[in-house]
């Protein structure tokens, strides 16, 4: 029995020192480009779901989404957002996305709160508009400059 506990105490003492410190997120963590997918999970009509490219420098976003068609068949909003995004020390992170379907008419701000992994890497969160559309949202780094053929 006493071997059986000092392997297990081994396994756990190895498995801790191989995870690394644990260190707290910066804002400049938050600094790069990423995709974007969001899907609403509230809203029939609409039929929210979009692919956004974005770019975070120094807490301020911008970049272009596309989204998809309504259940009417009609083509969702193609182009750019504005926002704002700041990094917590806990590695979530709180984000503005804003941007105009119908210039000087609509606005909409969907605000997202987001929890990246522990290698900065990528996030999964939600998110909820000021028309009242709740959604789920998931992205990564990318570089932008990568042309995008297929791979060999």
């Amino acid at each position: 029995m006493k071997k059986i506990l000092f392997v297990a105490s081994t396994l756990f003492i190895a498995g801790q020192v191989q995870a690394g410190p644990i260190t707290p997120c910066t804002q400049a963590n938050l600094n790069g480009s990423y995709v974007v997918y969001n899907a609403a999970v509230n809203s029939q009509t609409l039929n929210h779901n979009g692919r956004c490219e974005i770019n975070i420098n120094a807490g301020v976003l911008s970049g272009t989404c596309v989204f998809g068609t309504n259940s009417s068949g009609q083509p969702g909003y193609n182009g750019p957002v504005h926002g704002t995004a700041v990094m917590n020390t806990n590695c979530s992170a709180d984000v503005t996305m804003g941007f105009d379907p119908v210039p000087g008419v609509v606005h909409i701000d969907s605000n997202f709160d987001l929890q990246f992994s522990p290698n900065k890497e990528s996030f999964v969160g939600s998110f909820g508009n000021n028309f009242g559309v709740q959604g789920v949202t998931n992205g990564t780094r990318f570089n932008p400059q990568l042309p995008s053929t297929p791979a060999q």
